[in-house]
This record gives C-alpha cells, structure tokens and sequence, in this order.
C-alpha cells in the first residue's frame, strides 16, 4: 500500500471535488436541473486545471470528476459510498455502492467513504458496521482508506452549534472503540485549538487532515492554522476553496480560476508546510 503518494513532504495536500448533485446547486441555486453534465464537467476540469501543479491528490467522483480528470498526473481517490444519504427517523445512513475493485478498476490509487455520524443514535452502529466492512476490504486489498466523519444532530441536522467537539471526538471515541482505524482520518474542525490536540490524542500515529465543510476561505485558513499546530497532516479542502467560481461568468471567472484559486491553494499548503 503506497499512502506517500498522496504526500508531499508528508503532508496532504489534496482537493476536494467529489461533489455530485451540490456541485450543479452551487452553479445554479434555483434549478441545479438545468444544469448538464457536460457543464459540470467543464468546470470541474477547469478547477483542477488551475491546481493540479500543486495539490499532491484529489478526491473526485465517478460520475463528473473522473471525465474531468484526463490528465492523471496526480493520484486521486474515488468514494466508496452512493451520493447523499437515506434518512430514516432523522438519522443518516450511508449507502455504499462500489467495492475497492470497481475504484482501482477506475485508476483510483485509494478510497473515500462519508459517514454521517452521531454517537448517541441508534443508526451509529449501522454506520460503525459499514466503515467495519469498507476498512476490511480496503485491508485485503491493500488499498489506502480515507474515513471521514461528519457529526450532525437528528433535530438540527447540520447546525450542530456549541456542540460539535462533544460530537467530534464522542463520534472519533466511538470509531476507535470499534477497532475501526483507517489509513487517513478526514475530520472537521472540532471548534477549538484544544479540541484539535484532543483528536491527535485519540487517534496517536494515524495520520488525520481537515475537511473544509463549506466554510469561508477565510475562516478555513484559521482553523487550518490551529490544527496543524495540534497535529493535523494537511487538508482534503472543498468548498471553501472553489464555491464561488459556479456563481462566476467571464472574465470575472478566469481571474479566479487563474487567480485566486491558485493563491488560495498555496497559502494553505504553506500553513501545513510551515
């Protein structure tokens, strides 16, 4: 199992764009339906044009990103789990759809899988069972496994407010009481400097990076500060890197391709490098 190849310097530098049905709401809000496949493709082609010089891996889907990403020249992951998820009672259950051997079939030099996670509902032990059975086949396949957890509340669902280190590291106890420990954890900002030393504590040599969640760029680049000094290995970023540019047209839009998309990228691949 190669994981230095999503590296550099040992550490992850890596973009986000595995987005399937969000990617289109972002390029047009009021009717994501009208938007093709072949729109959604170009763009994303274009975003990872802009930073393939520098990310060190990417995450991309099936669907759009693997028709965008022609030119290979970095390694890449692929999800392992169907897009969104089923709700039952309020409770998030992720849906897996392919198995390692249709993502290396693809080219995919590792996997990904999306957990909605609570510790406190009843479905956390279906999804607990699922990352169990993903992370062994990953094993027997000798194939890198990216984990990421997000926390949510059934009443609140995202909007998780003072509680999310409570639910991060309860959601992360829970993982490894489970004895379940993927090669990368893919983790969200846990609300604190502390909480992010809490995380390097609980999960000791294993590699964990940052997931963006949407967030601002600008708010993104405090908390990548924070967690590097607490232990963070890098970033899998999204969203707070790119979600303006489905908004752009023009010239405005080739400025941030050419522009302050590969300024942003950089200036947070220095704060991990720091």
């Amino acid at each position: 199992m190669n994981l230095n190849q999503f590296a550099k310097n040992n550490r992850f530098l890596m973009l986000a764009l595995d987005h399937r049905g969000s990617f289109k709401k972002l390029m047009n809000p009021e009717n994501p339906d009208s938007v093709s496949d072949g729109e959604a493709i170009e763009l994303k082609k274009d975003i990872i044009n802009s930073l393939v010089d520098q990310f060190s891996g990417v995450l991309i889907d099936q669907g759009i990103g693997l028709k965008a990403y022609q030119k290979r020249k970095k390694p890449f992951l692929l999800p392992v789990e169907q897009s969104g998820y089923t709700e039952k009672k309020g409770e998030r259950i992720t849906e897996i759809k392919y198995t390692v051997d249709d993502l290396k079939a693809d080219g995919a030099g590792g996997a990904k899988i999306l957990l909605y996670f609570n510790p406190s509902v009843p479905s956390a032990k279906v999804q607990l069972h699922t990352a169990k059975r993903v992370l062994q086949e990953c094993k027997e396949k000798n194939f890198p496994l990216f984990l990421e957890i997000r926390v949510y509340k059934p009443d609140t669902g995202d909007e998780i407010g003072t509680d999310v280190e409570q639910l991060v590291l309860g959601s992360l106890n829970a993982f490894k009481e489970n004895n379940i420990n993927p090669h990368v954890w893919k983790l969200e900002y846990p609300g604190s400097f502390e909480g992010c030393k809490k995380i390097t504590k609980i999960i000791g040599n294993t590699p964990w990076i940052l997931l963006t969640k949407g967030s601002s760029f600008e708010d993104f680049v405090g908390m990548l500060k924070e967690a590097s000094s607490a232990g963070c290995k890098g970033f899998l970023a999204g969203r707070a890197l790119w979600q303006e540019v489905g908004r752009l047209q023009g010239e405005e839009k080739q400025n941030f391709l050419s522009k302050t998309l590969p300024e942003r990228f950089k200036k947070i691949s220095e704060v991990v490098l720091a």
